[in-house]
């Protein structure tokens, strides 16, 4: 089976906080990943966690996206195609355009579709118009 992974239970897992829920959310986890199911974090998660970890817990851009790479990493989570290339990016901390304006127009390309902006630095990226003065 295939399950879809919420923010709060995504936290859980990241934060271990609070102890006891975490606990419980991880040891169900494993087991179900061991059984061979799969969960699947989807790109308006991966935006979520990005700002609550950086929003609640202090933690910085690079370690958060350091978060996120490593749990789309492990065996029996996954993420989209554009995300995991999102990830690949060089100093994604600080890029421009930054993470979840890139899984914005990842999703948009994926779809065919072009990504309308009005940063200058959506310029960079394919299947994008920017819209300036």
């Amino acid at each position: 089976m295939t399950y879809g992974c919420n923010t709060s239970f995504l936290m859980r897992i990241l934060t271990n906080h609070p102890s006891s829920l975490a606990a419980k959310v991880v040891a169900e986890t494993d087991k179900r990943i061991k059984s061979g199911d799969l969960f699947e974090i989807s790109d308006l998660t991966l935006s979520e966690v990005y700002f609550s970890l950086q929003a609640s817990y202090g933690v910085s851009k690079a370690d958060a996206l350091a978060l996120l790479k490593r749990i789309s990493e492990t065996v029996g989570f996954t993420v989209s195609v554009h995300a995991r290339d999102i990830f690949a990016v060089p100093n994604l901390a600080t890029a421009k355009p930054g993470f979840v304006d890139r899984l914005i127009h990842g999703t948009y390309c994926s779809a065919g579709k072009t990504t309308v902006a009005c940063e200058k630095s959506f310029r960079k990226l394919p299947l994008s118009e920017v819209f300036s003065v």
